[in-house]
């Protein structure tokens, strides 16, 4: 397992790109600031409304947002992996080593698995048909705004943590 991790891990590729490119690596950043901005912006405002704010915005107006949304976690899963397969151009230490070692972006992935699972939930229990039924000024049902909030506070905590992976230690006594 770890050997193909290892090897799905690093794309020289790409390790070459942010090499002879000095402007690549700050691309990518751009990218994943607005991927995050989309993301986490639309997402945001339509978590508040599940949680009850803002009952003067129909839900279906902010569902219109949605594929922008989607665009934004295009951009941030993107140049996330990018980030990650080209890690070894910036600091030396495979990206193996990283994913192993650095809690923050363990952290992460788990956070973006729980986020995963909740937004399953949203569809899979129905709560999803049942806001699309509601009008201007209506209440959402209570698994909604449960739903909205876990989805609020993971959001914010895959940002906040995945503002901390660069301070990880995961160089400390491992070799690249």
């Amino acid at each position: 397992m770890e050997s193909v991790l290892r090897y799905i891990l690093r794309w020289p590729s790409v390790e070459r790109l942010i090499i002879a490119y000095a402007w690549f690596w700050p691309l990518l950043e751009v990218m994943h600031f607005v991927g995050i901005v989309l993301l986490v912006g639309i997402v945001g405002m339509f978590d508040l409304r599940l949680m009850g704010f803002a009952k003067e915005i129909p839900i279906s107006s902010l569902r219109r947002l949605l594929p922008w949304a989607v665009f934004g976690s295009v951009l941030t899963f993107t140049s996330g992996l990018l980030f990650v397969t080209g890690v070894y151009a910036n600091v030396e230490i495979h990206a193996y080593i990283i994913l192993m070692n650095n809690t923050y972006l363990q952290l992460k992935l788990l956070f973006l698995g729980i986020l995963g699972l909740n937004l399953a939930a949203f569809y899979v229990t129905g709560v999803s048909r049942e806001v699309d039924e509601l009008g201007v000024g209506q209440d959402t049902p209570t698994m909604a705004k449960v739903i909205g909030g876990v989805s609020l506070f993971f959001w914010l905590a895959t940002v906040y943590v995945g503002r901390l992976i660069v301070w990880g230690k995961f160089t400390e006594g491992l070799t690249p």
